[in-house]
């Protein structure tokens, strides 16, 4: 906010110490480069920031990328012990039923 007072105190200044006359040409064309410079430095800015954005957004797509993959891994190592799961439950089973057990009652 510093700059906005200083243009405030800048302006009045050269108006009331009578710098130049009214239309106050030379100060236009000083506030119109400034205009320019400053446009051209929020541009730089911005690209600047989305580039940032850019690099960031990459960077979170691989780290998406690679959860996918520890999920697929992860997916894929709890159907194998669902498996072998079912396969001890029906072993067991066949076991239980070799040796003339009765099989436990399922609810």
């Amino acid at each position: 906010m510093w700059f906005v007072y200083l243009h405030i105190a800048w302006f009045s200044i050269w108006i009331a110490l009578g710098v130049e006359y009214y239309p106050y040409g030379l100060l236009t064309m000083i506030v119109s480069l400034e205009a320019i410079f400053l446009s051209t430095l929020v541009m730089i800015s911005q690209n600047r920031q989305d580039e940032t954005r850019r690099h960031l957004a990459g960077q979170e797509w691989g780290t998406v990328q690679s959860e996918g993959q520890h999920n697929a891994g992860l997916i894929g190592l709890s159907n194998q012990i669902l498996d072998l799961t079912k396969t001890i439950h029906e072993l067991t089973l066949a076991h239980e039923h070799a040796l003339g057990s009765p099989p436990a009652a399922s609810k």
